[in-house]
């Protein structure tokens, strides 16, 4: 009735015994596989799969050494509740790991937990500072830190080991465990009542429709498929990104056949998929949300360039979206300096296609990795026609380049070279009001695990405003 969740907590669930002495004892459903263990992670992070991953693999160190440390500060005297379990308490663990591996290094020694400021300080500033204030603080952090980490491992020891294990499996393979474990446990939603008091003129029917104007959010990212190199790590910080932002439309380029089932998998419920030419070694792939909107698809087609060398074509999807009629339109254009006149044809026969009668009432959005070079898309015929949305929110000099070989390592070229590859456009005349309103890059924070970017290519990630 609501697309939401009866709370943003789920329930916890526990069970009580009378002992002899009359006192009521929680009994706990301990969790031992790793996939529950992560489900917990999940439930008390409040994050996605792919975030509460993250959050472990941030505090894995601390709740590591903490795990080791445990036996030993059990006997050294550190009060210790009976063995109960609560929200609080778990979040206290999460809280205490993730401040602790942000801001300080955790080493143990002879049973001892040590914290020591990672701040940057030069030995002078060392020297200067209150030597017995310092001492005083770091006890009293130690002792915090130890006693928190202590009481809440104490019921939560065999989830938080099980949980841990997940890091040294492929993420995006873990991910996918974890998706599938909290779909098994979602239920059902509970069908609106009237109670007897109410009429149906009391109930409140959520519209169908959003307050106008509403927000349209749309991703171009050409993901580089063809290179092998961290392939499976990339694609889950891809999908990872996408689960993040929900963009309402997604237009990726250079997909490999590898990658269309993990999409299938991860987001396959989310996005209506649409896929390009598959006789091709790689292609375009156009995804539509059906979360919201009332998405209904119109028309699908794929349309292949005729004097492509490189298996070039084009995917297109007409649909209705909050009640509005789209056409998204991405390709991937003929690539290489050399090819410039194939190049600027396959873009013309886009545009054109763009103004053609079928699509005139529909707003039109063509997006993807063209790699048009400036003085290219001048020689353009109606190109003032389509606003290129980085023009039009302000031709912001932080998010021009989307090809940066001095910001972005992957290839490897001894070169520096930046090109603004990838644009978005929008036909200018059309049914309403579309307005571009912000242009953001994403995929900029190099993966840890493979030492790479998600891509060679920042991807797009548009906003418009619809009336």
């Amino acid at each position: 009735s609501c697309d939401m969740y009866p709370s943003d907590h789920w329930e916890a669930v526990v069970s009580t015994q009378s002992t002899g002495d009359d006192e009521e004892v929680e009994e706990v459903n301990l969790v031992r596989s790793e996939e529950d263990a992560v489900i917990w992670l999940v439930e008390i992070t409040g994050c996605d799969p792919t975030h509460a991953l993250e959050a472990l693999k941030r505090t894995k160190g601390v709740i590591s050494d903490a795990l080791d440390v445990l036996p030993s500060l059990q006997q050294s005297g550190v009060p210790l509740p009976k063995v109960r379990s609560t929200e609080d308490e778990i979040r206290e663990l999460m809280h205490a790991a993730d401040t602790s591996a942000s801001n300080n290094v955790i080493t143990i020694s002879d049973d001892v937990i040590t914290i020591s400021d990672t701040d940057e300080a030069s030995a002078d500033d060392v020297k200067q500072s209150d030597a017995a204030d310092d001492v005083k603080q770091s006890h009293a952090l130690e002792e915090d830190v130890a006693e928190r980490i202590a009481r809440t491992l104490h019921v939560t020891v065999e989830r938080a080991r099980a949980a841990l294990t997940l890091c040294d499996r492929d993420e995006g393979a873990a991910i996918d465990v974890i998706s599938r474990q909290l779909r098994k446990r979602k239920r059902p939603a509970q069908e609106t009542s009237i109670s007897p008091k109410e009429t149906c003129s009391d109930v409140k029917i959520a519209p169908k429709t959003p307050a106008s104007p509403w927000d349209l959010t749309l991703l171009s990212w050409n993901i580089d498929g063809l290179c092998e190199r961290g392939i499976s790590e990339r694609f889950s910080a891809v999908i990872s990104e996408i689960k993040t932002t929900s963009p309402h439309v997604v237009m990726l380029q250079e997909v490999v056949p590898e990658h269309v089932e993990r999409i299938r998998s991860c987001i396959g419920k989310s996005y209506d998929l649409t896929i390009g030419d598959r006789s091709c070694p790689y292609f375009n792939v156009l995804l539509i949300t059906r979360k919201v909107g009332n998405l209904k698809i119109l028309h699908k087609a794929v349309k292949k360039f005729p004097n492509t060398m490189m298996g070039r074509h084009f995917v297109q999807v007409d649909c209705e979206l909050f009640s509005r009629r789209f056409s998204f339109l991405t390709s991937h254009l003929e690539s290489m300096k050399d090819h410039s006149a194939e190049r600027c044809n396959q873009f013309n026969k886009v545009l054109s296609y763009m103004t053609s009668e079928n699509l005139l009432q529909n707003i039109t959005i063509f997006g993807g990795d063209m790699n048009l070079r400036d003085s290219e898309v001048r020689r353009l015929h109606n190109h003032e026609a389509f606003a290129d949305v980085w023009e039009e929110v302000g031709r912001d000099a932080a998010t021009r380049y989307t090809w940066d070989t001095g910001a972005n390592t992957n290839t490897g070229a001894p070169y520096k070279s930046k090109l603004r590859f990838d644009r978005v456009y929008l036909r200018r005349s059309g049914p309403g009001k579309c307005v571009p309103v912000s242009l953001t890059l994403v995929g900029k924070t190099k993966l840890q695990s493979c030492d790479m970017y998600p891509s060679d290519h920042w991807g797009l990630l548009t906003r418009f405003s619809v009336q």
